[in-house]
C-alpha cells in the first residue's frame, strides 16, 4: 500500500532535511530542525532531496511604507501677491537709483562749473614765528588764510645758499609748521637767514577741496604775492620774509 503524504498546502517542508511534515510541528520529525523560526530564509530543492539556503532577505523591506506627504504649493493668489510686490520693490529701487545718478551728475555739474568759473578772490596772507630749540633746530610756524589741505614748500636760505627745507607743508584751520630743520645737517647758528614760502596751485601741486576753494589754476587768488606765466598754467605763491636767529 503505497505511503500516504498530507498535500502541499497542509505540510511544512524541512529546511534542512526536506521532510514533509505536518505544520503543527516546532521542529523537524526526522532532523530536529526548526520549521518557524527563519521566515525570512529561502531555500532550494536539491537532486538529492535535500534543502540547500539560496539567500536570505529582509522581509521588511517589504512592509508597506507611507506615502509621502504632498508638499504644499503657494496658491494662484499668493503668487501673484508676491510678484507684485517684488516688482514694487525693484520699480522703487530704480527710481531711487535714477534720483540718485540725477542728484550725483547735478553735483559734479556744479563743483565743475564753480571749479571754471569762481567766485570772490583771495589775497594770501602770513605771519610767521621762529624758534630756535637748545640742540640748535629751527621750528617755523605760522598763520595764513589759504584754505586747509593747501601744501606749502618751506625754504630757509642764508644768503643764497639754501640751508634747509620742508615739504608738504600742510596747512590746518589757518595754521602751519614745520618740521624740526637743522642747517644742512648741522644746528641753526646764531645769524640772519631768509624764509621762503612757495606753492602751486594746480591739479598735480594741490588736493581737491583746496581748488574747489582757489579754483582750478588759483583763478580765486590775488595780490602781489601771486605769479602767473600764462593763463593755462597754475597760479604760483611766493612769499619772502628775512629772520634772525639770537640769544
Amino acid at each position: 500500500m503505497p505511503a500516504h503524504y498530507p498535500s502541499s498546502s497542509q505540510t511544512s517542508v524541512c529546511p534542512s532535511c526536506g521532510l514533509r511534515q505536518d505544520p503543527g510541528h516546532a521542529k523537524c520529525t526526522r532532523c530536529g530542525q526548526a520549521l518557524n523560526d527563519a521566515p525570512g530564509l529561502i531555500y532550494r530543492h536539491e537532486a538529492d532531496g535535500t534543502w540547500s539556503l539560496v539567500r536570505d532577505i529582509d522581509l521588511a523591506s517589504f512592509a508597506s511604507q507611507p506615502a509621502p506627504a504632498p508638499k504644499k504649493r503657494l496658491s494662484r493668489r499668493a503668487a501673484m501677491l508676491i510678484l507684485l510686490l517684488v516688482v514694487t520693490g525693484a520699480t522703487i529701487n530704480l527710481g531711487l537709483w535714477r534720483r540718485r545718478v540725477v542728484a550725483g551728475r547735478g553735483e559734479s555739474n556744479e563743483i565743475s562749473y564753480y571749479l571754471t568759473h569762481p567766485v570772490g578772490t583771495i589775497e594770501p596772507r602770513f605771519a610767521l614765528q621762529y624758534r630756535r630749540t637748545e640742540q640748535g633746530r629751527l621750528r617755523m610756524a605760522g598763520q595764513t588764510n589759504l584754505p586747509d589741505g593747501t601744501g606749502l614748500q618751506v625754504e630757509v636760505y642764508a644768503g643764497d645758499l639754501m640751508v634747509a627745507i620742508d615739504f608738504p607743508v600742510a596747512v590746518f584751520a589757518g595754521q602751519f609748521q614745520t618740521r624740526a630743520l637743522l642747517q644742512r645737517g648741522k644746528p641753526f647758528m646764531l645769524a640772519a637767514y631768509q624764509a621762503r614760502l612757495s606753492a602751486t596751485f594746480d591739479r598735480r601741486s594741490q588736493p581737491p577741496p583746496v581748488l574747489l576753494v582757489v579754483g582750478e589754476r588759483g583763478e580765486r587768488l590775488r595780490g602781489p604775492l601771486i605769479h602767473r606765466v600764462d593763463a593755462t598754467s597754475g597760479a604760483t605763491l611766493r612769499y619772502v620774509e628775512n629772520f634772525s636767529l639770537s640769544q
